[in-house]
């Protein structure tokens, strides 16, 4: 039951931090960070920490129905996955542009809309390869999946 549970929380933890990796990345792209002062990569450090963060707390809600849905019916497809990152930011993305940010060019609302969907893909196949491709198998313990763990 634990290692159920310890399997999807690390899996959701390092998709939301691969996730905010794509999204600092395209703000701050690694070949600028490579030579660049400690102040520098400080900022860009800071920023990737916030990007987890706020993943983290906006994806949760989405994430844990997902999650248990695919456990409960063992899908452990990556294809999955990468459709429910997908999915989680493109809520993210219109909720992020609802109102004012419909105003700017369309430059930039697709520039957006590609660091949204990039980071929703690759968040998603991170927890894929992390924790999903075991979706609905037995762990150490007598549970077979995070929704049997959770009830």
């Amino acid at each position: 039951m634990v290692a159920a549970i310890l399997r999807c929380l690390a899996g959701y933890l390092i998709a939301c931090f691969a996730a905010a990796t794509v999204q600092v990345s395209l703000v701050l792209p690694p070949h600028e960070l490579l030579g660049a002062e400690a102040e520098r990569l400080t900022a860009a450090g800071i920023w990737l920490l916030f990007a987890t963060v706020h993943t983290a707390i906006f994806a949760a809600p989405f994430a844990i129905v997902m999650i248990a849905l695919a456990e409960r019916r063992n899908i452990s497809s990556f294809i999955y996955y990468a459709a429910v990152g997908l999915g989680i930011a493109a809520v993210g993305f219109l909720a992020q542009f609802r109102g004012p940010g419909l105003g700017q060019p369309q430059e930039v609302i697709l520039y957006v809309l590609a660091a949204f969907f990039s980071a929703g893909v690759a968040g998603g196949l991170v927890y894929w390869f992390i924790s999903g491709r075991k979706a609905g198998r037995r762990g150490w313990g007598e549970t077979r999946s995070c929704h049997a763990a959770m009830q």
